[in-house]
């Protein structure tokens, strides 16, 4: 087909569709993120088959200990069973009396497992470990491509293996949300760098479904939206959009309960509440006093190290997106009452806090970016074995 121009004719060329232009960009994006899957999946199976070695013996299996502990049970029962139907579950422990108890756990995560175990005859913890797999993944892929459009790829790549070599990278393996939560995390903070505003506020929704530390997400795209973005439609789209996920939880909890601030008290009822770092302070006064065990003395440090990180990501001027959701959730890690031993797990999705680190490795001598890593896999494989193994899942 020709189309004339006066005198001249020239060929008509099809206008590409949308989902080309898409299908192209990800596979393009997939591909150069290659190296750092190809590291990320070493250091996934570095520590499954860790834990796995140091669990022979044991009366437990690897899909047990990694699937139905603590929080996962949760997971698991909702997904089962529902909302509201928690304790007529056996086996559960560590939780408030009441019927909504469960409520406390954000619905996206148990969500898609009851979904995709519909179609997939896995059973319940062999869909819960599949869809924490594939999200990790997704994670590292977001990772990759967040740090190399602030630093250049071989920094994304130093990026994603720092995160998978963290103390608590174990959790990435086992039945929590936190690899979902962090896989939506890394894509909106992408969507925000590369000024993709509306896709940033949708995954916000969904990070808002997932985690009560999807405020941090939703605060980095609203923030971001009002301080960087020209006033418009997007804009105000965006802000609007942003915290739907989050605010529509928080009123159906409330209708379930019958009471406005019903997801408040919840939270109260698991003796959750804002201490402004007080039990993490008291942690660290019971460590100096050297009456504490050692996996308590390892999460403190990895607490420390969290507001170490924070001050040194601040002092290299990041996007506002990356200091928004960065400060937003170790503020609510540090913030929040609770063991101490789940700080390191609420402090996982901030691989943002890596970003210097992985700069910083990129340009540096091959022999220091050997011992580095090693010294990482050493106590990260020790850290989350014992973890595992002695029963102290967070």
């Amino acid at each position: 087909m020709t189309v004339e121009i006066g005198e001249k004719t020239r060929e008509a060329v099809p206008r590409e569709s949308r989902w080309n232009v898409l299908s192209r960009r990800v596979v393009s994006s997939f591909r150069r993120a290659g190296p750092a899957l190809y590291g990320y999946l070493g250091c996934k199976v570095l520590g499954v088959a860790w834990i796995a070695m140091q669990s022979t013996g044991s009366d437990k299996s690897l899909a047990t200990m990694l699937g139905y502990v603590w929080d996962a049970q949760w997971y698991l029962g909702i997904a089962q069973n529902g909302y509201g139907q928690a304790e007529l579950v056996p086996g559960y422990g560590g939780g408030p009396a009441g019927r909504w108890q469960d409520l406390a756990f954000f619905p996206l995560y148990p969500g898609l497992v009851r979904a995709v175990g519909e179609l997939l005859p896995m059973g319940v913890v062999g869909t819960a470990l599949l869809i924490t797999c594939v999200s990790s993944f997704v994670a590292a892929w977001g990772i990759h491509d967040l740090g190399a459009a602030l630093h250049g790829r071989r920094a994304g790549v130093l990026l994603v293996i720092l995160w998978g070599l963290l103390p608590q990278a174990f959790i990435q393996s086992m039945a929590y949300p936190e690899a979902l939560f962090t896989a939506l995390s890394a894509w909106a903070l992408y969507a925000l760098v590369t000024q993709r505003l509306i896709s940033a506020s949708l995954l916000a929704v969904a990070a808002g479904l997932t985690r009560p530390l999807g405020v941090a997400v939703v605060a980095a795209v609203v923030i971001t939206a009002v301080l960087t973005s020209p006033r418009g439609r997007r804009t105000l789209a965006a802000v609007l959009i942003a915290p739907l996920g989050l605010l529509g939880y928080f009123v159906w909890v409330g209708i379930c309960t019958g009471r406005l601030t019903g997801y408040f008290d919840v939270q109260r009822d698991w003796n959750t509440r804002v201490d402004f770092g007080r039990s993490v302070v008291e942690a660290i006064t019971r460590v100096a006093a050297g009456h504490v065990s050692a996996v308590e003395q390892t999460s403190v440090l990895i607490v420390i190290a969290g507001l170490v990180l924070l001050w040194i990501l601040m002092s290299s001027r990041p996007p506002a997106a990356v200091v928004v959701f960065t400060v937003v959730l170790v503020a609510m890690a540090v913030g929040v009452s609770g063991f101490i031993q789940i700080k390191p797990r609420f402090l996982l999705p901030g691989f943002t806090l890596l970003l210097p680190a992985a700069a910083c490795l990129a340009k540096a001598k091959p022999i220091s970016l050997v011992v580095t890593l090693t010294t990482m896999a050493a106590v990260s494989l020790t850290y989350g074995a014992y973890f595992v193994t002695a029963g102290y899942t967070p």
